[in-house]
């Protein structure tokens, strides 16, 4: 599996990048659904806010979803515990 900050190389192996690209903006080509581009288009006529700015903060909430999950599944545990502990 990939690691955080790491690059492939050519014989399909993985090697450290460091922080080559923090910061960065990287153009590349990918395909989505139609259905999300056009989601994504009015969304950013909707909020002002330009499209792949949009894209870029979608996907960041992504990143950042398993985390947050957790964190809410921890605090209910701990207030059901706290309850049958009362």
């Amino acid at each position: 599996m990939k690691e955080k900050n790491m690059k492939m190389k050519n014989n399909n192996t993985w090697k450290p990048v460091g922080d080559k690209f923090a910061g960065a903006k990287i153009s590349k080509t990918f395909r989505i659904d139609a259905e999300i581009f056009l989601w994504l288009r009015r969304e950013a006529e909707r909020t002002g806010i330009p499209y792949q700015t949009l894209l870029n903060a979608k996907l960041r909430e992504a990143m950042n979803l398993p985390d947050y999950v957790k964190k809410l599944v921890d605090q209910r545990v701990e207030e059901i515990l706290s309850k049958k502990a009362a």
